[in-house]
């Protein structure tokens, strides 16, 4: 894989939405490993603004990260009770609560705009955050000649990923905290921390694992 992207450097620069700039991603992939942007907190629009400023500052491959979360179930009696709660905090700033929720973040799996973005200005890399999506969008960007990478926590996550095609699995153990990439926030959770999960998804299953989170010094 490191052959096929062109790396010299084992290292992938974590994908976190926010923070991980198209500045930060070149200056990774130009030093020899894989630059990453993540845009799922982005619409369509932002996201091409961010792939092409790093294009413009790179011509080495780099990774863009989505995210596939489930889709945000509404509650309008929960949603108003917790503006109601709000409101004094709000009041204590002279503004004035939203007048109800919305989605902040798209799921790419209902995102049509972003996949067809990422098909057109074909990265090296697309990478999936919480979950896979459709087998028909797998299929969509593979044959843009994307390489695919996919987080998981588990070994069952990891074999599904597996199964869907993707080219590796990022083995994302427990450190990574309240920002793990689970499937589903609700079922059973082993919490494996990086080194084992590592080692367990390198003996079952059959494509590249990369190791991600709870590496803090050179010894480990």
């Amino acid at each position: 894989m490191l052959e096929g992207l062109g790396m010299t450097l084992p290292i992938i620069q974590a994908p976190m939405a926010g923070v991980s700039t198209p500045a930060l991603a070149a200056a990774v992939s130009n030093a020899g490993g894989l630059g990453s942007i993540g845009i799922g907190a982005s619409d369509a629009a932002g996201a091409r603004a961010m792939i092409d400023e790093t294009f413009a500052q790179t011509d080495r491959p780099f990774n863009v990260n989505v995210f596939v979360h489930g889709p945000a179930v509404q509650d309008p009696e929960r949603e108003a009770a917790w503006l109601a709660a709000l409101r004094p905090a709000f009041a204590e700033f002279g503004a004035a609560p939203p007048s109800d929720l919305r989605v902040i973040y798209k799921s790419f799996s209902d995102d049509p705009e972003m996949l067809s973005l990422l098909v057109e200005k074909k990265p090296a890399v697309v990478s999936f955050h919480f979950g896979l999506p459709p087998a028909e969008t797998i299929a969509a960007l593979k044959n843009a000649g994307i390489r695919l990478l996919a987080t998981a926590t588990s070994l069952a996550e990891a074999e599904a990923v597996e199964a869907a095609g993707i080219d590796a699995v990022i083995a994302q153990g427990i450190e990574a905290g309240g920002h793990r990439g689970v499937f589903d926030p609700l079922a059973a959770d082993d919490g494996l921390g990086t080194f084992a999960l590592t080692r367990l998804l390198a003996r079952k299953t059959g494509i590249p694992v990369i190791a991600a989170g709870g590496i803090m010094d050179g010894a480990g």
